[in-house]
């Protein structure tokens, strides 16, 4: 009975964790789309600004790898806490997340 509901605590904490996850990947991904944006206003106006529109791009590079690192935290977390769980590897895979 215990066992049973630290397993169910487990899994509480675990949505929580996944739900800050979701809410923090989503700022670099919005700071993408609209340092993206931005370049492309800065592509059509004359003269182009090319010094701009490279930091703009450094930006983006550097929210598209915050979105990597937050992405592999979280599978590490689930790997985690499958593995507390006691679950067989082969019921724990999902076969969309390939191995690291």
């Amino acid at each position: 009975m215990a066992q049973t509901e630290a397993a169910s605590a487990n899994r509480v904490a675990l949505l929580g964790q996944l739900s800050a996850s979701i809410a923090e990947i989503n700022q670099p991904i919005c700071g993408v789309v609209m340092n993206a944006e931005a370049a492309l206003r800065l592509l059509l106006s004359q003269p182009i600004d090319a010094e701009a529109v490279r930091r703009l791009l450094a930006c983006i590079v550097e929210d598209g790898m915050r979105s990597g690192e937050i992405v592999n935290r979280t599978r590490a977390l689930i790997k985690e806490s499958a593995a507390t769980e006691g679950m067989p590897g082969e019921q724990r895979r999902d076969p969309q997340w390939p191995e690291t």
